[in-house]
């Protein structure tokens, strides 16, 4: 099951007695969260409703509360979240959690409880008795990362909703801009429906104007001026980020990992790996990758390969000498740009 199929069958008070909530898009899970609280009425949630959260609280704790019976009310509403215990991450903590309460829960819940189990991880340890259980009596809802159509389809409807209209063109600036990342995309376009105002229109110009590029996309634009051996305009960016208070170790972190990431989808689509496949064998968003498929047939698996050992050179020395970023950068440029001329 998706989130919308799941949304539309709580508006409709069809529920599950046990669901796992399954993948890392925050946005979805508030949804979500909503969705759940809605069929509690406000009156009754201060008795009814119990969110735990199992690097707090153990586990039993929130198998008491799903085993109890409403107070005056229909449901009781127990939500679990960060259960670790579902992964194969090796956790050190001090709680004890009652995993085979819950493995006896599941194949007995009770009629009156909506037990939700969020897990905010890319995937469940498939190997673990619990995680089998969940799959065969819960009701499990995929929440992957949303790929830039399905960002785009719920930013059109947020539009709809609120009957403003938006241009083409401004609508794939805006996902550019924010990385088709669903979070900031809405809250920019909260900006921009407002600049809109009585015309009930966003265009092109008020995304250019009112929507900031991300740390990311700035430093995906350095990246193709690098590639070029455009020196110059490199280092002219690098400068501009500095000056909006960017941290030279940050940028040179982001860099680095853009870096490998097109090394590992230039490897990956050599060998013959869809876009899908490739976001699902690295577990990055879907976006990046598409980005990084664009860039890939413009460079060398060698130039990728020099300029992501010249920055992790350059990463090493910021972290273990004093020797000004600025300079650094300016000498990898400079080495980048010999290699090309060697090479010609």
């Amino acid at each position: 099951m998706n989130v919308n199929e799941l949304i539309l069958n709580l508006k409709e008070r069809k529920v599950n007695p046990v669901n796992v909530i399954l993948g890392e898009e925050q946005y979805q899970i508030q949804r979500i969260r909503q969705a759940y609280l809605d069929l509690i009425p406000d009156e009754e949630r201060e008795f009814n409703v119990g969110q735990y959260d199992m690097e707090t609280v153990p586990l039993s704790t929130a198998l008491d509360d799903a085993m109890s019976v409403p107070f005056f009310g229909e449901y009781r509403l127990v939500m679990i979240t960060n259960p670790y215990f579902l992964t194969g991450e090796n956790k050190k903590s001090k709680l004890e959690h009652d995993v085979n309460g819950l493995m006896n829960y599941i194949q007995n819940p009770q009629p009156t409880t909506i037990l939700v189990i969020i897990a905010p991880y890319p995937k469940l340890d498939e190997r673990k008795k619990i995680v089998k259980l969940l799959k065969q009596n819960g009701n499990v809802v995929d929440n992957h990362l949303m790929t830039e159509k399905e960002v785009q389809v719920e930013l059109t409807h947020v539009l709809k909703q609120k009957k403003v209209e938006i241009e083409p063109q401004a609508m794939q600036l805006l996902l550019e801009k924010t990385g088709s990342k669903i979070e900031m995309a809405i809250n920019e376009l909260q900006k921009l429906m407002i600049a809109a105002g009585q015309e009930r229109l966003i265009t092109a110009e008020y995304v250019e104007q009112l929507v900031s590029a991300s740390l990311e996309q700035n430093v995906f634009d350095l990246i193709d001026l690098v590639m070029q051996h455009n020196g110059t305009a490199a280092l002219k960016m690098y400068h501009e980020l500095l000056d909006q208070q960017e941290e030279p170790l940050k940028i040179n972190a982001i860099l680095l990992g853009n870096f490998r990431l097109l090394l590992q989808v230039k490897v990956l689509h050599k060998h013959g790996y869809a876009q899908g496949n490739i976001a699902g064998t690295l577990k990055v968003h879907p976006y990046r990758v598409k980005l990084a498929l664009r860039k890939i047939k413009r460079f060398s698996l060698g130039d990728l390969r020099k300029a992501y050992l010249g920055l992790l050179e350059n990463e090493e020395k910021m972290k273990s000498t004093s020797q000004n970023p600025e300079l650094l950068f300016q000498m990898f440029l400079l080495k980048f740009n010999q290699n090309k001329k060697a090479g010609n």
